[in-house]
């Protein structure tokens, strides 16, 4: 491990550790303290409800058992309680509803706590009773103790119900909670569409100005200079090209942009007192594909706006092919600018251009541009 590395280990392990510690103990923290409510809560309700009944028994009858024996049958009370309430919890699991495997498990512990409560009696009842007495005993115990364990069942289900019903209800108020932030969020989007809306309505002003305004120089220059006014013309054909509404998927014909190649081209070429050589092929039923908007269309103003295309040695090229599954393949090679530090891999055009084919061919293109010292190059492949 080189120094550079083993700085930013010791640095990643001295900043991320503590932090994680940190929220590790908080989180620990706030567990505990959780657990430790819930458990007070729950000693302070049993405390107070064994008070009532032992005074309840107390003022009734007037005498008490010996303490140990109400700890020992309070104690299985209380654990077939909380038994009773993970039965209730399995027996109605939100993925799966078994209740079937729920009632075999309530009978098994409802007939354990009567068992464990009849031979408790012999425990701590030092005579011993005839049969005639055990039969006696056994009905009184049975009726007694039926009604009692039924008793804490009931009570035990009534808090797995209270609590189940605040659980959904809680669940209930956050999902509409969540139905409100999206209706919120929804409100907003369409606010924001609808002030999208207006401002294009509002830049729509700006394009039927321009318009007007480049049809009446045409008229003006016409009279002078033809040239300049068929360039005046081909440039009104690309902007109206490039403000037009495209389809529903955002594309237009692949014949239309290579149209506007065309005129930008022919504008190029009269820009220039001197020829620019410039070889163009193009191939493929154009009309049959579509294509996202102004891709080949910058691609090609590079060309002129970085290249040299005045040495008839070195022409620029440019290559456009279509076959008929679809599959476009764009290429361009052109000469050098003298003195340029124009760094073509890194412009606004070319990022765009990429952040838009993208989303609209997603893993289904290749661009890739050549820099050398005197020539650039650029391949673009598309499967439409």
């Amino acid at each position: 491990m080189n120094n550079a590395k083993r700085n930013f280990y010791i640095s990643t392990t001295g900043l991320d550790i503590p932090t994680t510690m940190e929220s590790l103990f908080h989180k620990n923290a706030n567990v505990n303290f959780h657990f430790n409510r819930i458990l007070f809560i729950h000693a302070s309700c049993w405390t107070l409800f064994i008070c009532y009944e032992l005074f309840l028994t107390y003022y009734s009858s007037g005498r008490l058992e010996p303490l140990y024996i109400y700890l020992f049958y309070y104690t299985i009370n209380i654990v077939f309680f909380y038994l009773h309430v993970s039965v209730l919890n399995f027996t109605f699991r939100e993925k799966e509803t078994n209740y079937i495997k729920g009632i075999l498990f309530f009978l098994l512990l409802f007939g354990g706590n009567l068992t464990i409560k009849f031979f408790s009696k012999y425990i701590f009842e030092s005579a011993q009773p005839t049969l005639l007495d055990q039969v006696k005993h056994f009905k009184a115990f049975l009726i007694t103790n039926l009604f009692r364990t039924g008793y804490f069942a009931t009570l035990a289900t009534f808090y797995w119900a209270a609590d189940h019903i605040a659980f959904y209800r809680k669940q209930s108020l956050e999902a509409e909670k969540n139905q409100l932030q999206i209706l919120h969020e929804k409100s907003e989007i369409e606010i924001r569409l609808s002030e999208t809306r207006n401002a294009y309505l509002q830049q729509q002003i700006n394009p039927h100005m321009l318009f007007n305004s480049l049809n009446f120089i045409y008229n003006s220059v016409h009279k002078y200079s033809p040239e300049a006014s068929h360039s005046v013309l081909l440039l009104s054909d690309i902007m109206r090209f490039s403000l037009e509404a495209t389809g529903t998927d955002g594309k237009t014909t692949l014949k239309s942009e290579i149209e506007q190649i065309h005129n930008l081209i022919e504008i190029n070429r009269q820009r220039y007192d001197e020829p620019l050589y410039l070889d163009v092929q193009i191939q493929g039923d154009m009309g049959k594909h579509d294509i996202i908007p102004l891709i080949l269309f910058t691609l090609t103003e590079n060309l002129f706006k970085h290249g040299n295309l005045k040495v008839k040695l070195h022409p620029a090229i440019l290559r456009i092919t279509v076959t008929e599954q679809g599959e476009l393949n764009y290429f361009t090679r052109n000469l050098k600018r003298a003195k340029s530090d124009y760094k073509r891999n890194s412009s606004i055009g070319i990022q765009n251009i990429r952040t838009r084919m993208n989303f609209a061919y997603p893993e289904k293109y290749l661009l890739n541009l050549f820099d050398t010292d005197d020539f650039f190059e650029t391949t673009l492949n598309v499967s439409l």
